[in-house]
Protein backbone atom coordinates (compact mmCIF):
# COMPACT_ATOMS: atom_id res chain seq x y z
CA UNK A 1 0.00 0.00 0.00
CA UNK A 2 1.38 3.69 -0.49
CA UNK A 3 0.70 6.28 1.70
CA UNK A 4 1.20 9.52 0.70
CA UNK A 5 0.68 12.99 2.88
CA UNK A 6 -1.34 15.58 1.23
CA UNK A 7 -2.67 19.26 2.12
CA UNK A 8 -5.90 20.80 1.38
CA UNK A 9 -5.98 21.70 -2.56
CA UNK A 10 -2.98 19.10 -3.24
CA UNK A 11 -3.70 15.94 -5.80
CA UNK A 12 -2.90 12.39 -6.29
CA UNK A 13 -2.85 10.95 -10.34
CA UNK A 14 -4.17 7.20 -10.47
CA UNK A 15 -2.84 5.92 -14.23
CA UNK A 16 -3.61 8.69 -17.08
CA UNK A 17 -7.16 9.68 -16.03
CA UNK A 18 -7.96 9.98 -12.51
CA UNK A 19 -7.21 12.23 -9.92
CA UNK A 20 -7.78 12.58 -6.44
CA UNK A 21 -8.06 15.97 -4.69
CA UNK A 22 -7.97 17.23 -0.86
CA UNK A 23 -11.02 19.32 -0.97
CA UNK A 24 -11.62 19.85 2.86
CA UNK A 25 -10.45 19.16 5.54
CA UNK A 26 -12.50 19.64 9.04
CA UNK A 27 -11.30 17.65 11.94
CA UNK A 28 -10.54 14.11 11.85
CA UNK A 29 -12.75 14.40 8.20
CA UNK A 30 -10.98 15.00 4.79
CA UNK A 31 -13.08 15.72 2.22
CA UNK A 32 -11.93 13.71 -1.37
CA UNK A 33 -13.02 14.99 -4.49
CA UNK A 34 -12.25 12.39 -7.82
CA UNK A 35 -12.33 12.83 -11.34
CA UNK A 36 -12.15 9.55 -13.01
CA UNK A 37 -14.11 8.51 -16.91
CA UNK A 38 -17.62 7.45 -16.78
CA UNK A 39 -16.86 3.62 -17.15
CA UNK A 40 -14.74 3.73 -13.98
CA UNK A 41 -17.04 2.82 -11.10
CA UNK A 42 -16.07 4.88 -7.73
CA UNK A 43 -17.25 3.70 -4.37
CA UNK A 44 -17.48 4.07 -0.66
CA UNK A 45 -15.79 0.67 0.78
CA UNK A 46 -18.61 -0.08 2.54
CA UNK A 47 -21.23 0.23 -0.13
CA UNK A 48 -18.17 -1.80 -3.06
CA UNK A 49 -18.54 -4.39 0.06
CA UNK A 50 -22.44 -4.48 0.34
CA UNK A 51 -22.67 -4.74 -3.48
CA UNK A 52 -20.32 -7.92 -3.45
CA UNK A 53 -22.18 -9.28 -1.00
CA UNK A 54 -25.79 -8.99 -2.83
CA UNK A 55 -23.91 -10.25 -5.87
CA UNK A 56 -22.37 -13.31 -3.98
CA UNK A 57 -25.97 -13.59 -2.58
CA UNK A 58 -27.93 -13.58 -6.21
CA UNK A 59 -24.94 -15.66 -7.66
CA UNK A 60 -25.90 -18.46 -5.03
CA UNK A 61 -29.74 -18.35 -5.75
CA UNK A 62 -28.79 -18.36 -9.27
CA UNK A 63 -27.08 -21.39 -8.78
CA UNK A 64 -29.82 -22.56 -6.12
CA UNK A 65 -32.48 -22.25 -8.70
CA UNK A 66 -30.37 -23.85 -11.71
CA UNK A 67 -29.92 -26.63 -9.35
CA UNK A 68 -33.75 -27.02 -8.31
CA UNK A 69 -34.54 -26.63 -12.20
CA UNK A 70 -32.80 -29.49 -12.74
CA UNK A 71 -33.83 -31.42 -10.10
CA UNK A 72 -37.63 -31.02 -11.38
CA UNK A 73 -36.53 -32.08 -14.66
CA UNK A 74 -34.68 -35.26 -13.20
CA UNK A 75 -38.11 -35.92 -11.27
CA UNK A 76 -40.64 -35.51 -14.46
CA UNK A 77 -38.51 -37.72 -16.56
CA UNK A 78 -38.13 -40.13 -13.65
CA UNK A 79 -42.18 -39.77 -13.67
CA UNK A 80 -42.58 -40.69 -16.72
CA UNK A 81 -40.64 -43.51 -17.30
CA UNK A 82 -42.36 -44.91 -14.15
CA UNK A 83 -45.97 -44.76 -15.52
CA UNK A 84 -45.35 -47.08 -18.62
Amino acid sequence: MLVLTRRLGETIVIGDDIVIKIVDIHGKQIRVGIEAPTEVSVYRGEIYDRIMLENKAAAQASNNHQALTELKTLLVSEEKGNSR
